[in-house]
């Protein structure tokens, strides 16, 4: 077996062998997909080539892996479920995507299937790109290292939309909402939002075939180093699920502040390496690096200093307060 089949078997419950090659047990996952315990041994997994299958005949969740594929959400859930420690789904997490970048694929490998979609909101009326802005709406974007040309603008009075900056959300190309950014410290609240809840921003921005993936909170910080938003300072399930699907590491970087404490739990809970660079003490999130550093350096920064350890990221987190 290699190390991630032997993680699942060595922490199955009693279980028993059947012919067919499948290993049943009672399934851990039930109670947590509105069930009762199952105590009929219900659960099985099975070994395919250096893969492994996991399938519950009571609730149905079924999750999976094999090499070049990543450690997906459901399969980290079975691994929380079946008490294997955070350190050692971590080190299956950090394995599974090292045989990703190595093993030749001799067949497509099929990801696991999660699918969501967000009803579309309308803009704000009559927007117009950014570049048609008042001088100090383009400067004020400028100034935060925004790229002004995914940007609009609206000269109307609802919500004082003629004093904001206009930052369209997509879903699998298609708008389906925006926010709006004050660029004065007068116009409250500071940010007018107008997508569903659930979404994540960025992820029509990722590169293909990239390694890596930096999550942050807020939207401006995404927008500036090309990742992604939860756009609070926490991550739910369904959020995690999406960032999950796309298929690399995942590195998260908190704000310098009490917040960001709450994300580092969710990166912890989901399995994500959490990056602390070495930026200046006045520096507290990706944007002002951005416009201290340049976002080349800024980047480099994050993935120097990225760590998978928990005992490290502990230890590095008490520095946020």
């Amino acid at each position: 077996m290699n190390s991630i089949q032997q993680t699942v078997f060595d922490n199955l419950p009693r279980h028993k062998r059947g012919p067919s090659g499948w290993s049943s047990f009672n399934a851990p996952c039930c109670p947590h997909n509105g069930e009762s315990y199952d105590k009929k041994g219900r659960g099985g997994v099975i070994t395919d080539g250096e893969g492994i299958s996991y399938h519950c005949f009571n609730c149905g969740y079924k999750t999976g892996w094999k090499p070049g594929r990543h450690i997906s959400y459901k399969f980290r859930k079975l691994l929380d479920w079946l008490g294997v420690d955070e350190n050692e789904r971590q080190r299956a997490v950090v394995e599974a995507l090292r045989i990703k970048d190595t093993v030749v694929i001799e067949e497509e490998v099929e990801e696991p299937e999660f699918t969501i979609e967000f009803p579309k909101r309308d803009l704000p009326q009559d927007c117009v790109p950014l570049t048609q802005a008042p001088q100090e709406l383009l400067e004020y974007a400028q100034l935060r290292q925004m790229p002004v040309e995914e940007l609009l603008w609206s000269n109307t009075k609802p919500a004082r939309m003629y004093k904001r900056i206009i930052i369209p959300c997509t879903w699998q190309g298609r708008v389906i909402g925006s926010t709006a950014r004050a660029a004065d410290n007068e116009t409250k609240p500071k940010y007018f939002n107008n997508y569903e809840s659930n979404y994540v921003y960025g992820i029509d921005r990722q590169i293909p075939g990239g390694k890596f993936s930096v999550v942050c909170e807020g939207i401006i910080d995404a927008l500036t180093i090309g990742g992604v938003a939860t756009l609070t300072n926490r991550c739910n399930d369904t959020q995690a699920q999406i960032i999950d699907t796309l298929g690399r590491e995942i590195v998260l970087v908190p704000d310098r502040d009490k917040a960001g404490q709450k994300l580092i739990d969710d990166a912890l809970e989901y399995g994500w390496s959490v990056s602390f660079p070495e930026w200046e003490a006045d520096v507290k999130d990706i944007n002002a690096a951005v416009i201290r550093y340049g976002k080349l350096f800024t980047l480099k920064s994050i993935i120097d200093t990225k760590q998978t350890n928990r005992l490290k990221i502990n230890l590095m987190r008490k520095r946020l307060g």
